[in-house]
C-alpha cells in the first residue's frame, strides 16, 4: 500500500477526517496523529474489514519547545474530551 492510497483511505473516512479537523482546531505545532489510528485503517482495508477495529485510544502528538508544561498537554486533552467525549 502506497502514500496515496493510504491518503485516499483517510480522506475517504468521514469519521477520520473529522478527527483530523478537531485535533487542527487547537492549532498545535507540529502535530500528527498516529499509531493505530493509521494502522488500523491499513488493516481494515487490506483485510476487507467492514467494521472499524476498535480502538483503545487515539494519540495525538506535538511539538511546542517554547512550551513544555504538562499543565498545557492536561489543557489540550481535556479539549478534546470536551469535543470527542467517545474517543479516549
Amino acid at each position: 500500500m502506497n502514500e496515496q492510497t493510504i491518503l485516499s483511505l483517510i480522506r475517504s473516512d468521514q469519521w477520520m477526517m473529522d478527527i483530523l479537523h478537531v485535533v487542527n482546531t487547537l492549532n498545535l505545532p507540529d502535530w500528527w496523529i498516529c499509531a493505530g489510528f493509521i494502522r488500523s485503517k491499513i488493516w481494515d482495508s487490506l483485510h476487507l474489514y467492514k467494521n472499524r477495529t476498535p480502538l483503545p485510544d487515539i494519540d495525538v502528538i506535538y511539538f511546542d519547545p517554547t512550551n513544555l508544561r504538562e499543565s498545557v498537554e492536561k489543557d489540550l486533552e481535556e479539549q478534546l474530551r470536551i469535543l470527542f467525549p467517545d474517543i479516549p
